[in-house]
């Protein structure tokens, strides 16, 4: 049994200083307009400390309530992704401010900090330093794919690519931990900001940093008074063998489309292969596989997407999914923090229906799958859901929906009005069990109105 260590403070210091000509890099600006709306603010702060016996300099990125008094006391950390981009924000910004949560972007990992971080103002990270390695370029270059590949061969191929990161972020973990030990504490001039529950999410690459903490670091290193350094985890869209029991609450969050049954034709890899990232419940541990929800929502695209698609091509008659990813996001960030805080314990384990076990998804008659956590989106379907478009890089980060025709619509609901009787009453199942919030249903029933056939 590894022998418990102490989570040393990194070094917090600023906010830093922006000028028009001298401003925080943001790796990833969807969701910053809405700022403003929220009486929100962002704030840098570099931290140092040691970390693999090498010191390191870095930074983070505070997304706070302008008004203290309006901080409910939840702070939700993520690591920037090895090649750039920051998911959690992205699919949990809304919750996050409307919530009045703080948000914090732990720069730990040195592909990205250096590459894509001090690379873009040289003069304001001139301090940036890491143990050298490969840099966020060098791994979005040679992300695996192949045409007609083997289930085989992508796994093989994947796994390899995945050793790479662990080596070029040999620091990232201590300086995690060290963060979130500070955090406690709150910023500089700012103690009300000291975060009473922390918590810890990832979605892909950087789910698998927070699973890879849960396994190998959370019972290591630990606060002072030997609690944890987090609250409770939500890794998402990884994958890898069953994660183990520890002393805080874990919702695990798999969309189909992390499935190698789904992502295999799209010629990469998914994240789960068979169903070994399968576990009993237990007192801190849930695990909630979505049924049509892809690796990438596509409802709300920025015009950077809207760019990045622009040339993607698409089965016909399909159109970019419009599910709802982060409605299940908000939910679940929801769950995680009432469990954390021991108010309330989240529903059973929701699976996927698949072929014995294999993990090839069961399909409905639809085309829909069958299991897992239900949405109006599966149980009043207007559209046959695919969670990885098969047409190629970088289709297959987002999903596409085929229309059912209005004579197949007319044959299950017979009416409008009655589609959206049936959509109430899924809407009203999912707040019950909790995987849909109340802000979040209204936007659904209001597009329910929309609906004609």
């Amino acid at each position: 049994m590894t022998t418990p260590s102490l989570a040393l403070h990194a070094l917090i210091q600023g906010p830093i200083p922006e000028t028009t000509d001298n401003a925080a890099v943001v790796l990833e600006p969807y969701g910053l307009d809405r700022l403003p709306g929220y009486d929100y603010v962002q704030e840098e702060y570099f931290v140092s400390g040691v970390a693999a016996e090498h010191e390191y300099a870095t930074r983070i990125l505070v997304r706070r309530p302008a008004d203290m008094s309006k901080f409910n006391g939840r702070a939700l950390a993520e690591v920037s992704h090895i090649w750039g981009g920051t998911s959690v924000w992205r699919a949990y910004n809304r919750q996050l401010m409307r919530g009045g949560y703080m948000w914090v972007e732990i720069d730990s990992q040195a592909p990205s900090a250096l590459d894509l971080i001090k690379g873009a103002n040289t003069e304001r990270y001139s301090n940036m330093r890491f143990i050298d390695g490969e840099l966020a370029s060098d791994f979005a270059a040679t992300i695996p794919f192949t045409e007609n590949p083997t289930p085989e061969l992508l796994a093989q191929q994947y796994d390899e690519f995945k050793k790479r990161w662990w080596q070029a972020t040999p620091q990232s973990f201590e300086i995690i931990a060290q963060v979130a030990t500070a955090l406690r504490a709150g910023l500089p001039g700012l103690p009300e900001a000291a975060a009473r529950t922390l918590l810890f999410a990832g979605i892909s690459q950087t789910g698998g940093v927070v699973r890879r903490f849960i396994e190998r670091h959370h019972n290591v290193r630990r606060r002072p008074d030997g609690g944890p350094v987090f609250d409770g985890y939500l890794p998402g869209a990884s994958g890898g063998d069953a994660l183990p029991d520890i002393d805080v609450p874990v919702i695990e969050v798999l969309g189909e489309a992390e499935f190698q049954s789904v992502r295999w034709a799209c010629g990469v890899s998914g994240q789960v292969r068979g169903l070994s990232h399968r576990r009993k419940d237990s007192n801190t541990f849930r695990l909630y596989e979505v049924a049509g929800m892809a690796h990438r929502e596509t409802r709300h695209m920025s015009d950077r997407d809207k760019n990045r698609l622009r040339d993607c091509p698409l089965p016909e008659g399909a159109k970019w999914s419009t599910f709802p990813n982060s409605h299940v996001s908000n939910a679940l960030l929801e769950m995680l923090a009432d469990w954390s805080e021991g108010q309330s314990m989240p529903p059973a384990s929701k699976l996927l229906a698949v072929e014995g076990e294999t993990d090839t998804i069961v399909r409905d008659q639809w085309g829909n799958a069958v299991g897992g956590l239900r949405t109006t989106y599966t149980d009043a379907p207007l559209s046959t859901l695919v969670a990885a478009t098969p047409m190629g890089r970088p289709s297959w980060y987002h999903g596409h929906e085929i229309p059912l025709s209005s004579d197949i619509l007319m044959e299950i609901y017979g009416t409008p009005d009655e589609y959206r009787r049936v959509h109430a009453q899924v809407i009203d199942q999912m707040l019950a069990e909790g995987f849909l919030l109340s802000e979040d249903a209204e936007e659904l029933r209001r597009t329910a109105e929309g609906v004609i056939f």
